[in-house]
């Protein structure tokens, strides 16, 4: 429970990453003390935001002028492409047309959705700096007020959809919709919870869930209610999720292809893409936005609102998570980032994020596992005085697939800022960028696998962010999180140095991230000049084993979109061996400086194609003796475990780690930021015993 600015307490469930913070203060408590991150003041707090206006401004309802609607419709268009698709392009810019030709004849409803694309397009858009948009843009945010929020309030003064609910109509649907995006912009979760949930049941009303309920339409109009249906889908997952509260839109109660299209868009995903229209790509990419939301579905139903998990339900939905890429169209793959325009960027940015956030959210409860557990072995070594190597434990594959997805979020997210379409106010990327961070921060804390590039991550991460938090309430509050935790980080690398307790070889997942090893520092020196010189080698490297069967074309002087599908054989082949060199662009950091990043070298091997969900390649460095068949029984992990305080003795059932040694570590509790004793985050396995 999070208590709001106005005293109100807020229920945030396991799902959200607000809750699996509050875990990672406990846990580097526990072994790190107080300091600003576990004793922030804000920590029982959730943000919302405010509006800005006095209540009694009048609303003059006056349209900006036609070059200003259309600067804002594009980026309204631009924006949502890949999140939400409420409007068909083509239709919604000849409406415009006519408003301006003959305002008068225009219809309220249309008057009221008009202005809230305004709202949005101002809030999220980000033009080329010096261009004609971008000095329309500055002037609206220059203002004395927030032109945005005159826009979002016109559109209800205008026609509010929210009166008369039990006369709702299509349009009102949309118009919540857009209200409830808005609300996340400005920070107002709840409230675009509770819009959500209106515009839910609204569609419920008018059919929009069966499909049988399409034969009375026109072609138009079917595929109207089907792109705001699924529009509708992507939000309510989104808010369920990032909130941890319950959905409002179940596919049991959805027929035909209202959610899932008989056919995917018809297009070979192993072919080379070119840009497409609006249209085209919007159709793909909320389709392929739903696949990512759909699995997000069973995810919170199966794990999270049971809260608890184990290894065979857990490969059991990675087993349908893997499929996400194989049918993922070619204008949709990271590759086209490096020459995509801003709309399918953006669609990339969005479809990609989903999909590594259901990876995320599948494998982060055995990720907190193997982290306190390892936590708990630090605490305990200044009493021993030693700790030895943790036991492996089948979850492992899980936890390190969890830091592998973290970190291709962050380089998603990264080469978006790179090209210079990434919006300051988008919820959805800062929400991801936030969650993934977290992950990156908690596994250098611990020191549970090694990445060569985590600083690199974490630096862009807070830059960023931090970059987003100039516009945006939010993200000042988490780039000041993340700082806070980054500190942490650093004092116990060097109190691990100190004392010597670093580990001498961690579990390494850099080569199943990228394939190769990373540079050292003195390496980079020299291969950043190199790639200074190839200013078009700008796309960032993300992990290969994310999509699987898609082989990685290296990266010439002119980035080519396609990449090709081939066997393990083909790849295996010695005259077959990729040479591919990758230039990590450098970024501002807030003092203005340029931080160079690092710089990956040619493969001087084969890379494996297995992809991080069939984890395969992983099997190959950990001790097999838990993956026999038929001589372990799955590993179960109780949320109720970690969050069952604050009594001082375990609840009947709650497992006790054990400690190197074989005994019970000091003790079955950890320290929180309430000083309230909580039970350890434990494993059972599925015949009642623990491992450990």
């Amino acid at each position: 429970m999070l208590q709001d600015p106005t005293g109100r307490l807020l229920y945030v469930g396991d799902s959200a990453t607000l809750s699996f913070l509050q875990l990672l203060r406990m846990m580097v408590e526990n072994v790190a003390g107080s300091s600003p991150f576990t004793n922030d003041p804000r920590r029982h707090k959730i943000v919302e935001g405010q509006f800005s206006l006095p209540p009694g401004v009048r609303h003059t309802h006056l349209l900006p002028d036609q070059r200003t609607a259309q600067v804002l419709v594009d980026a309204f268009f631009v924006h949502t492409h890949g999140l939400l698709q409420v409007f068909d392009h083509q239709q919604f810019m000849e409406e415009l047309t006519q408003c301006y030709s003959d305002p008068l004849a225009t219809e309220p409803s249309f008057l009221c959705l008009l202005n809230l694309v305004f709202a949005i397009g101002l809030t999220f858009a980000t033009p080329l700096s010096g261009s004609d948009e971008a000095l329309i843009i500055d002037k609206l945010r220059s203002e004395h007020l927030d032109r945005a929020e005159v826009f979002y309030l016109n559109a209800k003064g205008l026609n509010d959809p929210m009166n008369g609910l039990e006369d709702q109509d299509f349009w009102s649907i949309q118009a919540l919709l857009l209200m409830s995006l808005y609300m996340l912009a400005k920070s107002k979760r709840n409230n675009a919870f509770a819009l959500l949930g209106m515009a839910a049941r609204s569609a419920h009303a008018l059919g929009l869930h069966r499909e049988e309920t399409m034969v009375i339409f026109s072609q138009e109009e079917q595929e109207a209610r089907r792109n705001l249906w699924r529009s509708l889908f992507v939000m309510d997952r989104f808010l369920s999720c990032s909130l941890g509260r319950p959905i409002a839109i179940s596919e049991d109660d959805c027929s035909g292809d209202s959610l899932h299209p008989l056919e995917q868009c018809g297009e070979d995903p192993y072919v080379s893409a070119t840009h497409q229209p609006l249209k085209e790509t919007g159709k793909c990419a909320i389709e392929a936005a739903v696949r990512s939301c759909s699995v997000i579905g069973v995810i919170l139903k199966k794990v999270y609102q049971r809260r608890k998990v184990n290894t065979r339900l857990a490969q059991e939905i990675a087993d349908v998570c893997k499929n996400w890429p194989r049918a993922l169209p070619a204008v949709l793959h990271w590759r086209q980032a490096a020459t995509a325009s801003p709309a399918q960027g953006v669609a990339i940015l969005h479809v990609n994020l989903f999909y590594c956030h259901s990876i995320i959210l599948l494998t982060r409860p055995f990720f907190l596992y193997i982290l306190n557990l390892e936590t708990q072995r630090q605490a305990s070594q200044s009493t021993t005085g030693n700790r030895g190597p943790r036991p492996y434990l089948r979850m492992e594959k899980f936890s390190e697939a969890c830091v592998i997805a973290s970190t291709h979020t962050i380089l998603l997210v990264q080469n978006a800022s790179d090209a210079g379409y990434l919006s300051r106010r988008n919820p959805a990327v800062i929400y991801f960028l936030f969650a993934a961070a977290l992950v990156i921060l908690s596994n250098e804390f611990a020191g549970l696998y090694k990445i060569d590039a985590a600083d690199t991550c974490i630096l862009n991460a807070i830059t960023i962010m931090d970059h987003c938090s100039s516009n945006d309430q939010q993200a000042v509050r988490l780039v000041y999180i993340m700082n806070c935790f980054r500190d942490v980080v650093t004092t116990e690398r060097r109190r691990r140095r100190q004392s010597q307790a670093e580990p001498t070889s961690l579990p390494s997942i850099s080569s199943q991230l990228y394939g190769v090893p990373l540079l050292n520092q003195q390496q980079n020196s020299v291969g950043i000049s190199q790639n200074q010189a190839n200013p078009q080698a700008r796309l960032h490297q993300v992990p290969i084993h994310i999509y699987p069967g898609m082989q990685m074309s290296p990266l010439q002087n002119e980035p080519s979109p396609s990449f090709q599908n081939q066997t393990l054989a083909q790849t295996l082949a010695p005259h077959n061996q990729p040479s591919l060199s990758v230039h990590l662009s450098p970024i501002q950091n807030p003092s203005g400086t340029i931080i160079p990043n690092p710089i990956f070298p040619s493969l001087s091997k084969p890379q494996s194609l297995s992809n991080v969900l069939d984890l395969s390649a992983l099997d190959a460095t950990r001790v097999p003796s838990l993956y026999d068949e038929g001589g372990a029984s799955d590993e179960n992990i109780e949320f109720d475990a970690l969050w069952a305080w604050p009594s001082n003795t375990p609840r009947p059932g709650s497992p006790r780690m054990m400690g190197d040694g074989g005994g019970v570590l000091n003790g079955d509790r950890v320290q929180g930021v309430s000083d309230s004793a909580v039970p350890l985050y434990g494993v059972m396995r599925g015949d009642g015993l623990m491992d450990g």
